[in-house]
């Protein structure tokens, strides 16, 4: 993976917006098509906070999505790091799938993608 660093700080700021902005827009599309949230791409669902800005680059992380459940899908933003903490508890409150919904789901967008090249989940 390339690195990329940008040392003015106005064109950072910029390119962060237009990160936060494409963040809410595919939120927005999701939505239109009945996915449901369960927070904004503002803030984690975990530590509430905002996204993260990388030490480096001080470039924005933005959160990942996270299932809560899949039929319907309802989804979670969060950290990548809050993410692994989902995934380490044996009883989470952001998980409310049986075992098998996740495999179920992925299978369908494998078969979905090969039918439909622009499936609203790629």
């Amino acid at each position: 993976m390339s690195l990329l660093i940008i040392k003015d700080q106005k064109t950072r700021e910029i390119i962060n917006q237009a990160i936060c902005d494409i963040a809410k827009e595919k939120q927005n599309i999701l939505s239109n098509f009945g996915i449901l949230f369960h927070n904004s791409c503002d803030n984690c669902a975990v530590c509430f906070q905002g996204p993260s800005i990388d030490d480096d680059t001080k470039m924005i992380e933005s959160l990942i999505k996270h299932h809560i459940t899949y039929f319907p899908q309802k989804i979670a933003y969060v950290h990548d790091k809050c993410h692994k903490k989902i995934h380490a508890s044996d009883n989470h409150v952001l998980i409310q799938y049986d075992e098998d919904d996740g495999n179920i789901f992925h299978g369908n967008l494998k078969s979905l993608s090969k039918t439909n090249q622009r499936s609203i989940y790629q």
